[in-house]
């Protein structure tokens, strides 16, 4: 164990994958219902990881603030969508530094954005309802050298599945059934 990561089975399942490309393969999924105003329940879904079926069970809350006609009861849509990226992130990044022979003492990742609400009130048609840019900030101790820490954040570029979603034009496919 490094990191808190268990070293042979992430080599193993790095080879499985390596020899079978279909355990590999991670479908996800969650279902939203609207409770009252701003405020929404998430519950995943069940995950499909290659061949085997994963229960999971959780649910989640997402609110506004006050300002924004919510309840504040609980973080919002943005706020999760930004966790959750640096939580891939950094999932990416700790994986990468176990791999690496790299032990991690702390890991902090920052991100911050700024968004023109115009866009999504739809006052003006040229402003981009979205996250126009998003930086981030790794702050990492650990007994990595500089160099190795910055192969690490290319790596976390390069790897991160929710990082390249958000970095790369995603196809969505809508449908409206009442």
């Amino acid at each position: 164990m490094l990191n808190n990561i268990n070293i042979a089975g992430l080599s193993e399942y790095a080879n499985e994958v390596k020899e079978q490309n279909i355990e590999g393969k991670a479908s996800y999924g969650v279902k939203l219902n609207w409770e009252s105003g701003t405020k929404t329940t998430v519950s995943t879904k069940n995950m499909v990881l290659g061949e085997h079926k994963l229960i999971r069970d959780f649910k989640f809350t997402i609110d506004e603030p006050n300002d924004l006609l919510g309840v504040n009861c609980a973080p919002n849509p943005a706020e999760y969508m930004l966790g959750g990226m640096a939580g891939c992130m950094a999932v990416t990044f700790m994986a990468g530094a176990t791999a690496m022979n790299i032990e991690i003492n702390q890991l902090q990742l920052e991100i911050d954005g700024e968004l023109d609400l115009r866009g999504f009130l739809g006052l003006n048609p040229d402003v981009n309802p979205g996250f126009p840019e998003l930086k981030f900030i790794f702050y990492v101790e650990g007994n990595g050298t500089q160099e190795q820490y910055e192969k690490l954040m290319e790596r976390v570029t390069m790897h991160s599945p929710n990082y390249n979603t958000i970095k790369n034009e995603v196809k969505l496919i809508g449908k409206l059934q009442s």
